[in-house]
């Protein structure tokens, strides 16, 4: 019962959908300052609230309607071909951009020149690319293949709290960067295995809503 709670409170609507992944963007932050970065008390909450705004007011947005109504589009009768179509799509089409829109959007939120965020784009775009087709191209496979369409943004939400704290970092620059990198490595393989269990968890809870609708 308390699963289907979650469910309702985090992807029943728009607006709660926004409010999920801002908490989860904020929690990711909070883990890289804390975790990677040993701030402690020196912990910058500006920061914080700075990725709590990009996940929820940009991220959300973009995220549900490229899932949601976008790649929802793409079907073919073989299921291979679609599920296949879908995830490549989203590794050469959305991962490249949405990556590109957080580097550009969160210097924008620091107060930062455009040329800033065209070196940030120089210098962080590629590695970070690389490590998300590592992580992403099989989570979303399994987001794509077992979960329910209007549950896929809650999937990449609850999973993402590793790679979002990998991005915080990312974004921050300095030397934690390798140290970021290297926990993406650890957590690669363990956000894969946490996407089959939710992505299951989702499925069969997807499941009984539409038995019981």
């Amino acid at each position: 019962m308390s699963f289907m709670r979650f469910i309702n409170a985090t992807s029943s609507t728009f607006p709660r959908q926004c409010a999920s992944a801002s908490v989860l963007f904020a929690t990711g932050d909070t883990i890289a300052q804390q975790f990677v970065e040993k701030k402690g008390k020196n912990h910058d909450l500006i920061r914080t609230g700075r990725l709590a705004v990009y996940g929820g007011v940009i991220f959300a947005p973009i995220m549900s309607t490229w899932m949601g109504k976008i790649l929802e589009r793409v079907k073919f009768q073989n299921k291979a071909a679609t599920l296949g179509t879908k995830v490549l799509l989203d590794q050469v089409i959305m991962s490249p951009l949405i990556i590109s829109i957080f580097f550009t959007a969160t210097n924008f939120l620091e107060g930062k020149p455009f040329s800033a965020a065209q070196e940030k784009l120089k210098t962080s775009w590629l590695p970070t690319y690389k490590a998300a087709v590592g992580v992403w191209a099989p989570v979303q496979a399994i987001n794509f293949s077992i979960v329910p369409p209007h549950l896929r943004l809650l999937f990449v939400n609850v999973v993402s709290v590793g790679w979002n704290t990998f991005l915080s970092v990312q974004a921050a620059g300095g030397a934690n960067e390798r140290k970021a990198e290297a926990k993406v490595d650890e957590l690669e393989a363990p956000l894969i295995n946490r996407a089959k269990a939710v992505g299951a968890k989702l499925e069969r809870e997807g499941n009984k809503l539409v038995h019981k609708a």
